[in-house]
């Protein structure tokens, strides 16, 4: 979601056209008066560059001439950042407006346009090269004369109810990564009504002759087979997203390894000159990469209906006496998931609501001793099954538990024990802790296959246990593994082979230049790859959490179809 900072100015963008910085609806071409409109916040100048970079849409786009325009100050957001501004039909629906264009705050140049689309009893859509035309000749009036930037109409296709064309850009007769994309829609009407680029990479020049010679490449033939020698794919089973009650079936899935989108090509990216991967040396896979352990697990169950339950769980599995402090419960549901029941102990304060207190968990109130500690129970409503605990101590920096990474661990260990269901169970283990905590991240194999949640986190596991090394406290444990699910036998999956097949037959190899950005320098560098040829059609937006599974695309394990998740 676009954060907009809104300072308002608005003027009639056909009078801007004309070349004024701020205007109101007026009869002369050439008058400059200041905007005067009851509902404004404030009228302010629009700036030059800005200026220049709305004339150019409306010269683009004559639809906007006739409309008002309002200037929203600034927007930061996946993919953009800018200044926005919205085309209103009149003066008294500047707020409610829906039409809107991002443009560069330095230099001024559309980054993103979104206009309301049109409703047609017949629809008039452009047919497949009209559309190719005109959305060329769309951005090519963007970027003016004289930018060497090349680019070509890529694919045509259906979007709900916009037709969508991808122009790709061109240097060598080599296409760039996907990051240099452009994408202009058209509603049923035949309008233009969108437009992106991610980051302005539109209007970044780039010079042929900075770019890696593609003439001694290895060939197509060649790097398909180097693709398949060096193995993308890894089977594994996929858990829906959010945990249940009922039983739930794993999906048997062939996924890329190292990811489809985190990086500027994917997982399976190589040079186009050695034929080897193309994998960033720093990145998690190759720096802390998992073992797998054998865990003989109690099979005790873990359930707290009422508070003598939740009390007798705290003092069973994680040794706590809780019986002279304070309880809350707290009930809560959640869209898509399971409605959850808090047990939440300790001083929170007078009038702090029970809902509150499980974001004030580390807030004690004045006059709290040190030491005194917080404790969040988190178990499923219905079933009473156990979701998540953690503690949280008042001051911990005084505490007189000496630290003992080797203790937290052999802690962690015996708790996964009995966290675990009965009997021998393969686990991936992966140690992500630092100085202060003990991090225990575990995800099981059954029928020796990785188990992992829809968009899970590289930093929760299907168990996750956390130790304050500083009080030896349980800071977090969590589990998201449900608590039943079947799993597809392993002998139904396709051969890795025939899932790689596939996935070539669907996107294949193609050429790319990879800009591999230096943040620290400011400076890029162009590797020559041989790369899928899958361009995303989502926002480029890598904020948030690294997932333990990209699953933008992957191929069932089952039916060999290719599933794309954008």
């Amino acid at each position: 979601m676009l954060k907009v900072k809104r300072t308002v100015s608005w003027f009639l963008s056909g009078t801007l056209a004309a070349a004024t910085v701020f205007a109101a609806p007026l009869s002369g071409a050439g008058a400059t008066t200041t905007v005067t409109v009851a509902q404004a916040q404030s009228v302010v100048a629009v700036p030059m560059h800005v200026t220049k970079g709305v004339q150019k849409l409306v010269k683009l786009l004559p639809e906007l001439s006739s409309r008002f325009v309002v200037y929203g100050g600034d927007v930061d957001g996946p993919g953009v950042s800018g200044v926005v501004v919205t085309f209103a039909q009149s003066a008294a629906e500047a707020d409610s407006s829906m039409d809107d264009a991002i443009f560069d705050g330095q230099t001024g140049e559309l980054l993103r346009l979104n206009l309301t689309p049109k409703a047609a009893t017949k629809p008039a859509y452009p047919t497949e090269q009209q559309a190719k035309a005109r959305a060329l000749a769309f951005v090519a009036g963007l970027q003016g004369t004289g930018t060497g930037n090349t680019y070509q109409a890529r694919e045509v296709y259906k979007n709900k109810d916009l037709l969508t064309v991808r122009l790709v850009r061109v240097l060598n007769n080599v296409v760039l990564d996907d990051d240099y994309d452009c994408l202009v829609s058209f509603d049923a009407s035949g309008r233009i009504v969108w437009f992106s680029t991610f980051d302005g990479r539109l209007y970044e020049k780039v010079s042929p002759s900075s770019l890696p010679s593609p003439q001694r490449v290895i060939s197509s033939e060649l790097a398909v087979r180097k693709w398949q020698e060096s193995r993308p794919l890894e089977l594994v089973y996929l858990l829906p997203i959010h945990h249940q009650s009922e039983q739930v079936e794993a999906k048997l899935a062939y996924v890329l390894k190292n990811g489809v989108i985190a990086q500027q090509h994917t997982g399976s990216a190589l040079d186009a000159f050695s034929g080897k991967r193309l994998v960033t040396a720093n990145s998690r896979a190759t720096t802390n990469p998992a073992q797998t352990i054998n865990v003989t697990g109690t099979g005790e169950k873990w359930v707290a209906q009422t508070e003598t339950q939740a009390r007798d769980l705290l003092r069973i599995l994680f040794r706590l006496e809780t019986e002279k402090l304070p309880l809350s419960v707290y009930e809560a549901s959640y869209d898509n998931g399971p409605a959850l029941r808090y047990f939440i102990w300790g001083n929170f304060g007078e009038g702090v609501p029970d809902a509150d207190k499980i974001s004030r968990m580390a807030t004690f109130p004045e006059g709290s001793t040190n030491g005194e500690q917080h404790h969040l129970l988190v178990t499923d409503a219905k079933t009473g099954e156990l979701l998540a605990f953690s503690t949280k101590v008042n001051n911990p920096q005084w505490s007189h538990v000496k630290t003992d990474k080797k203790r937290d661990r052999m802690e962690a260990d015996k708790l996964l024990k009995r966290l675990t269901p009965s009997g021998n169970n393969q686990i991936q283990i992966t140690e992500d802790g630092d100085e202060r905590y003990t991090s225990i991240i575990a995800d099981p194999l059954v029928n020796g296959i990785p188990v992992y949640g829809v968009n899970q986190s590289v930093e929760n596991g299907m168990y996750t246990i956390r130790i304050d090394s500083w009080t030896g406290t349980w800071d977090q444990v969590s589990i998201n593994k449900p608590a039943s699910v079947k799993y597809p036998a392993r002998s139904q999956a396709l051969k890795e082979q025939v899932a790689m097949t596939r996935l070539l037959q669907t996107y294949p190899l193609e050429l790319t230049y990879i800009h591999q950005p230096d943040y620290k320098k400011n400076t890029i560098t162009w590797k020559l790859g041989y790369d899928l040829s899958f361009r995303q059609t989502r926002s480029h937006c890598f904020c948030g959490g690294e997932s333990k599974v990209d699953d933008t695309f992957y191929v069932d394990a089952i039916t060999g179809k290719v599933i794309v998740n954008e």
